[in-house]
């Protein structure tokens, strides 16, 4: 039986695990707080649940050498040091997280060693590409040139669970939620290349409504023109990759970051303050300011919901109070943790949609690519958990069996790679629907 083993039993680590107990491997899961591995394995054959830390190098690379193949679903800058150890193992790596430029410095020892490093397997980046890729291979096969092409992907709450004033919930990393709010960005539209500093990224919110499913904003997502190039679209006059959030999301924490309210450089250490002045003092406001006052003077036409933003993450609350050292961010991430967690019976909800303008003979069309998933809480399954999880542990198994032709440091964007992983999904149930409208 081959062995696969698993780092972290965090938010996305319970359908990974379970399709690979299912496919006949054995699963050694580990996790900084044991009982949270325990929870995942627990009653099923086959399973180790292990307490370990990032740090504790030696023990990593035993249970690396010791299995088959090492999936990490650790935060993203750990990733490197454990494909270093399984790369030195001779053991394949995977992740979902987006491609380094350290991993990348691994591929002709990754190639040498007959290894595969697959990174990008998850939701997004993950199945954003391979969705991608299937309908840019059905284009040059049918002869039509791709004019514009966007991509909008988002982990949402249910319209039903999407009942907080922020219209959100966590179903994966908070820090990396927030975090990404000041995200550099780069795309193309109508020729043109646009450059965004990530303290403006959320000034170029679009509008997306997709029919059946709903009406959405759209922000920038990282550098899209890297993927263009990825995806050979280099001359489609549009090209812009999108982060899926409910309307009024940009507008908030437009002007939170106007007023440095998510700032991480800024460090204090308070006894017992209220945590809405404890936000003010670190963004460097007046002593006297209050989060009440400011909105309804900087924000006046918003203060409404503004405030009721606030009053809900609880930064209003004179009984919400903090000790210890703290930035604005960790404030926010705090508070965030406490107020915007799903309730056991709500869904989750994962919104991936492509947009193409297609273009042959003279003639255009529209081509689009959308899968939509909630989540299922009486199986403790979100729908970030089983678009994440699934895509990875079937590239796991898929590896493992030797089914992928290509070795080396790798995205899921050749055709050998993406069409098996998609046929299994849809085998699953996990099915996106292409359609096609004449312009």
């Amino acid at each position: 039986m081959k062995k696969v083993l698993v780092l972290g039993a965090g938010m996305v680590s319970r359908p990974l695990v379970d399709y690979l107990l299912d496919n006949g491997y054995a699963v050694t899961l580990c996790d900084r707080f044991e009982q949270q591995a325990q929870a995942v394995t627990d009653g099923r054959p086959n399973t180790t649940a292990l307490k370990l830390e990032s740090t504790e190098t030696e023990r990593i690379t035993e249970l690396v050498g010791d299995h088959d193949l090492t999936v990490s679903l650790l935060p993203p800058a750990l990733h490197i040091d454990v494909a270093r150890i399984a790369l030195a193992a001779g053991k394949h790596f995977l992740t979902a997280s987006y491609l380094s430029e350290a991993m990348k410095a691994l591929a002709d020892e990754v190639t040498a060693k007959d290894l595969v490093f697959l990174n990008e397997i998850g939701l997004d980046p993950g199945l954003d590409h391979m969705t991608t890729m299937e309908i840019i291979d059905l284009a040059a096969s049918e002869g039509y040139d791709i004019v514009s092409y966007e991509s909008h992907c988002g982990g949402l709450p249910s319209r039903k669970a999407a009942n907080n004033p922020l219209r959100y919930k966590f179903s994966w990393s908070p820090a990396g939620v927030l975090g990404a709010l000041q995200r550099p960005s780069k795309f193309r539209r109508d020729g043109a290349v646009l450059e965004v500093p990530g303290e403006d990224m959320l000034a170029h919110a679009e509008v997306l409504h997709i029919p059946g499913v709903g009406v959405f904003e759209s922000t920038p997502n990282a550098d899209s023109l890297f993927y263009g190039d990825s995806y050979g679209l280099d001359k489609a006059q549009t090209l812009r990759r999108g982060t899926l959030r409910y309307p009024g999301w940009a507008r908030f924490w437009r002007f939170m970051l106007a007023h440095n309210l998510t700032n991480r450089d800024n460090k204090l250490s308070f006894d017992n303050e209220q945590a809405g002045r404890a936000l003010a003092l670190l963004a460097g406001l007046p002593a006297d300011t209050s989060l009440r006052a400011l909105v309804q003077a900087e924000a006046p036409e918003h203060a409404s919901v503004f405030l009721e933003i606030l009053a809900s993450l609880g930064l209003l609350d004179d009984d919400v109070r903090l000790s210890g050292e703290y930035t604005c961010f960790d404030i926010l991430l705090e508070r965030a943790l406490a107020t915007c967690q799903f309730d056991a019976d709500e869904a989750d909800l994962v919104v991936l949609h492509h947009e193409f303008i297609v273009e042959k003979d003279g003639r255009r069309e529209r081509w689009t690519s959308s899968l939509v998933l909630e989540g299922l809480p009486a199986e403790k399954k979100t729908a970030m958990a089983l678009t994440v999880g699934i895509p990875t542990a079937i590239s796991a198994h898929l590896v493992l069996q030797k089914r992928f032709p290509q070795r080396g440091v790798l995205i899921p964007i050749a055709r050998e790679i993406y069409q098996p992983i998609l046929a299994e999904m849809g085998r699953l149930g996990f099915h996106h629907e292409v359609k096609r409208y004449p312009l």
